[in-house]
C-alpha cells in the first residue's frame, strides 16, 4: 500500500503499533540472546565498519535512483526480522532520516566510550523515529554521514577494547564493540526495510 505525500486520506499508520512497543516477544529473546551475541563473538571492529559501509552504499545507491516523488512515497511493508510495527509504513526518505540519527548517535557514543568519557547521548527507540519532513537532499546527507562514520570510527577513537557501557533498551549494556557491530546490524536491518519500500511503489 503507499500513499503520496499530498494524500489527504486517513494514514495508515494510526493503525500500527505505538512507536518504542518493540518486537514480538520470541524475535525480541532470539535477536537479544542468540543473533546478536553470535554476530559479536565472530565480527571484528573492522569487519563491523566495512558491512556498516557496504551496506549503507547499497542503501544509498537505492535511494539515488528514485525519483523525488518516489522517494517521498510512504509504502506499507511486511516488517522484516528488527523492525517493528510502527516502523513498517516509511518512505525511502525516511529510512535515510532514520539511519543518518541513529548512526550519528551511535558514532558518537562509540567515540566517547573509547576515550572512557561519560556517554552524551541516548539510545531511545520513539525519539529516534523519522519525522518525514526532508526534501530530495536527503541522499546528499546521507552520503556525508556515511563519510562522517567512518571518519568516527576510524580516526577519532580511543581504546577499542574499552570496557566502559552504554544502554539500549533492547539489547541491554553494550560496550563500544559491541555498539559498532549493532550498527552494522541496524544498516543490514534497514537496507531490507529500504528494499521492501522500493519493491511496493507504484510502477511506472
Amino acid at each position: 500500500m503507499t500513499e503520496n505525500p499530498s494524500d489527504s486520506n486517513a494514514s495508515p499508520q494510526a493503525k500500527l503499533a505505538a512507536p518504542g512497543a518493540g518486537l514480538p516477544f520470541l524475535q525480541a529473546l532470539a535477536l537479544r540472546h542468540v543473533l546478536f551475541p553470535a554476530f559479536c563473538r565472530k565480527t571484528s571492529w573492522d569487519e563491523a565498519l566495512a558491512l556498516f559501509l557496504r551496506e549503507g552504499e547499497t542503501v544509498a545507491a537505492a535511494a539515488q535512483s528514485l525519483s523525488d516523488q518516489a522517494l517521498q512515497t510512504r509504502v506499507l511493508i511486511r516488517a522484516p526480522m528488527g523492525i517493528e510495527d510502527s516502523s513498517r509504513y516509511w518512505s525511502a526518505a525516511m529510512v535515510l532520516e532514520h539511519l543518518i540519527e541513529v548512526g550519528s548517535r551511535v558514532a558518537t557514543g562509540v567515540v566517547e566510550l573509547t576515550h572512557s568519557r561519560a556517554v552524551s547521548v541516548k539510545a531511545d527507540i520513539a525519539d529516534v523515529k523519522p519525522k518525514g519532513r526532508n526534501g530530495t537532499d536527503i541522499v546528499a546527507a546521507y552520503r556525508a554521514f556515511l563519510a562522517d562514520y567512518q571518519d568516527k570510527l576510524l580516526r577519532q577513537t580511543g581504546h577499542r577494547d574499552a570496557r566502559g557501557t552504554a544502554p539500549h533498551p533492547w539489547f541491554g549494556d553494550l560496550t563500544a564493540q559491541r555498539w559498532v557491530c549493532l550498527g552494522a546490524i541496524h544498516q543490514q536491518i534497514h537496507r531490507r526495510q529500504m528494499q521492501r519500500i522500493i519493491a511496493g511503489l507504484p510502477q511506472g
